[in-house]
């Protein structure tokens, strides 16, 4: 058991992307295009993908148990692509009216099949990010109504949707605008996105040129994702640091002389964090900030106690 401190980086080797789009606009050519890809075939429609790679019709759920166990076959291939994430799930659920009638009559889960469903696809993601692949989720759009707007969303049924969006470290939006592809993370009133790295809408070249696009995109957000988690690591390093001299202060003085550099903090996260140990320590040692002399000053002068250093 690896126990990861808060102040050290966590690296995001393999993200997982999940791309959804209208059928036709050309997910599984941009699929092909990631690095070293297999494409799991549940929609049995490669035969129309352009710059088509290797490639797995699935026909049944033991092709993808007999994949996942497969390492020899799976050590050539950097990653896996799931075309389509909603008809993976129409596989699941023909094994499972197989497996287990009684939760899938006629091929229709029940309340607790679809309970079960969404057990079975959430371990079925574990055991295939356990290969230590990059994974792409290829989805069809779904309109649906939220209130009085309109959102355009993954066609994911049930729960199954739910533990997609927690697993994919970015969602992405695939639509044409004019003539013109475009592939964007960003959320919107009128798509679902998620959009870690900050990316703009990607104008997408045609398809003929497209053959690494995606591989591209996978190294661009494992070091976005590399970067938040070293900034979420170096604002704990600042914070501990400032805990540790802030700990030290038993005077007004000791806090006052500290007052300058706490605002010259640049980061106000940092600053914000480090500004209420400096008042909970205040606290402990008998220390209030005097509001008209802008100062800290002994308690015995009983001020209210204020923030005395507002954030940036």
């Amino acid at each position: 058991m690896r126990i990861i401190k808060g102040i050290d980086p966590i690296p995001v080797e393999h993200p997982v992307f999940l791309i959804f789009g209208q059928p036709g606009i050309g997910k599984s050519s941009l699929g092909y295009s990631c690095q070293d890809a297999l494409l799991l075939d549940f929609d049995k429609g490669a035969h129309r993908a352009a710059n088509r790679r290797d490639t797995l019709v699935i026909d049944t759920w033991t092709d993808v148990q007999d994949l996942i166990g497969d390492s020899d076959t799976l050590a050539s291939y950097g990653t896996l692509v799931i075309d389509t994430v909603g008809r993976c799930l129409d596989v699941m659920t023909a094994n499972m009216a197989s497996v287990q009638p009684k939760l899938a009559p006629g091929g229709n889960p029940t309340l607790q099949g679809w309970g079960q469903l969404k057990t079975n696809f959430r371990t079925s993601i574990s055991a295939i990010r356990s290969l230590g692949k990059d994974v792409l989720l290829l989805a069809h759009d779904r309109e649906d109504k939220d209130g009085d707007y309109r959102i355009v969303r993954p066609d994911i049924a049930g729960g199954s949707y739910g533990e997609v969006m927690k697993v994919a470290d970015f969602v992405g939006y695939l639509y044409m605008s004019g003539k013109d592809r475009v592939l964007d993370f960003n959320p919107t009133d009128r798509w679902i996105g998620k959009n870690p790295a900050g990316w703009p809408p990607f104008k997408l070249p045609p398809i003929a040129k497209s053959t690494e696009f995606m591989a591209d995109l996978f190294n661009q957000g494992r070091d976005a994702l590399g970067a938040l988690s070293d900034e979420s690591a170096g604002v704990l390093r600042d914070v501990e640091q400032w805990r540790e001299r802030i700990s030290k202060f038993t005077s007004a003085h000791a806090f006052n002389d500290a007052r300058p550099t706490i605002k010259a903090i640049s980061s106000p996260i940092v600053q914000t964090q480090v500004v209420k140990l400096l008042l909970d320590l205040a606290v402990k040692k008998g220390v209030v900030f005097n509001k008209t002399a802008k100062k800290f000053v002994d308690a015995s002068n009983k001020p209210p106690v204020e923030d005395p250093i507002p954030a940036a």
